[in-house]
Parts: structure tokens; C-alpha cells; sequence
């Protein structure tokens, strides 16, 4: 405010111009060289990411149409069985419909991708994956065998006794056979278990895929994922 005489008075330290705060700034912002050096010994933390493991091998791909095609189509499954599960069962196929006109696919496309979702979602056989206890697009953080895993779990199931990691697969035409998994899904899932396996020490913790064009739910036997994760650990 100003006093009568028509200066100012300020309470607190002087007020400093605009220059000299911005060097005040910076100056304390800078870090001594030793700070962004490594400790003596210590190595940099490498990544897996589980999701893409086996990217880009031609076993992973779709038989049908391009690889760009079929990614947008996982997108757009993976999308609405995310979302989808929260709505009312009566209410899903237009909020479906509805979605996707949204995301610019057409009629004839859209109604498709509604029918293989909610075949999954409607399935009682998979009620408990998308029961209260579950939880989509679930993040895991951690480490295993030294590098840090990062990833997404499509949808994880928190039971009395168990953990549930469940992944969402839209290739075609889907195996029946957990024989027939590729490689890089079993990797992915088996490095999810070994996360979980550390925050969850008193509970199991089982895998399985979900092919949706049948559908159709894969359980992995742990004699396979036990041997994915060990040829990992061994690179």
C-alpha cells in the first residue's frame, strides 16, 4: 500500500528486479559435476519391457491383412474390454457402438468389434476376470534378475488366495493350445508373475491369455513360464 506521502511500504526482505531473480534461480538450480556422474561400482538399471517382448517376429503377426490393421484392431478390442465391464450389461453394446463411431470406424466394422468384445465380457466362464476384485489396466514396476520391468497387465484379479494376470491377445486365428503360446507372450507374462511374486509373497500367482475371437481363456502351465523366465535370466 502507499503511505500518505506516496511511498510505499514493503514488509520482508528487499524486493529484487526481475534480472537478478532469474540469477538467483538458475544459480541455485545448478548441480555440482560429481551429481550426475555414477557411484564408483555402480551400473545403470537395463529395462524389459514385458509388452514387447517378441516385437517385430513374424509368429506374432496376423495371417490376415497387414500388421498395422491388426494393431488397431488390438487397440480398439483392448479399449473397449477395458472400459466396457463398467458399464451396465444392458447398456454396453451401444456404448460400444457409440465409442467406436468416435474413433472413426465404420458401421459394419464397429458392430464386429462390439460383437468379439462383449462375447468376452458377456462370457460367464470369464466372470471372475472382470468381477469387483479385478482391475484393468493394471501397472507393474519392478525388478527381475537385475534389469527393471515396467509394463501394463490388461486385467489383474486380486483374490482370497490367488493373483490372477490376465492378458487380452486379438491375434487370428488364436491357438488352443498353451503348446502353440508364442514365446514373447509367455516371456511377458512370466516376467508380470515374478514381479508380483515379490508383492504378494503369501498368494499364488497364475497367467493366463485370452484369445478373444473364440473366446477363449489359455491358463500357462508354470513348468512354461518357469523356462521362459529362466532363458531370459540366462541373457
Amino acid at each position: 500500500f502507499e503511505t500518505p506521502c506516496g511511498e510505499g511500504l514493503r514488509l520482508g526482505p528487499p524486493a529484487q528486479s526481475a534480472s537478478a531473480q532469474v540469477k538467483t534461480e538458475s544459480t541455485e538450480l545448478l548441480l555440482p559435476v560429481w551429481a550426475k556422474r555414477l557411484a564408483s561400482g555402480a551400473k545403470r538399471a537395463e529395462t524389459a519391457a514385458p509388452s514387447r517382448a517378441g516385437r517385430g517376429r513374424a509368429d506374432l503377426f496376423s495371417p490376415r491383412g497387414d500388421g498395422q490393421k491388426r494393431f488397431r484392431r488390438g487397440r480398439l478390442i483392448h479399449a473397449l474390454l477395458q472400459r466396457l465391464p463398467e458399464a451396465a450389461p444392458e447398456s454396453r453394446e451401444a456404448a460400444a457402438l457409440r465409442w467406436l463411431e468416435r474413433q472413426g470406424v465404420e458401421a459394419a466394422e464397429a458392430a464386429a468389434l462390439a460383437r468379439e468384445s462383449l462375447a468376452v465380457i458377456n462370457d460367464a466362464r470369464f466372470a471372475p476376470v472382470f468381477s469387483l476384485s479385478s482391475r484393468a489396466e493394471a501397472p507393474i514396476i519392478g525388478s527381475v534378475g537385475g534389469k527393471a520391468v515396467s509394463g501394463i497387465v490388461d486385467r489383474l484379479a486380486i483374490e482370497t488366495d490367488r493373483v490372477l494376470v490376465l492378458d487380452f491377445k486379438t491375434d487370428r486365428p488364436a491357438p488352443t493350445d498353451a503348446a502353440l503360446a508364442p514365446e514373447g507372450y509367455v516371456l511377458q507374462l512370466a516376467l508380470y508373475r515374478a514381479v508380483l511374486r515379490t508383492i504378494f509373497p503369501a498368494k499364488a500367482v497364475a497367467c493366463a491369455l485370452l484369445w478373444t475371437e473364440k473366446p477363449h481363456l489359455m491358463d500357462l502351465p508354470e513348468a512354461r513360464l518357469d523356462a521362459a523366465l529362466e532363458v531370459f535370466l540366462r541373457g
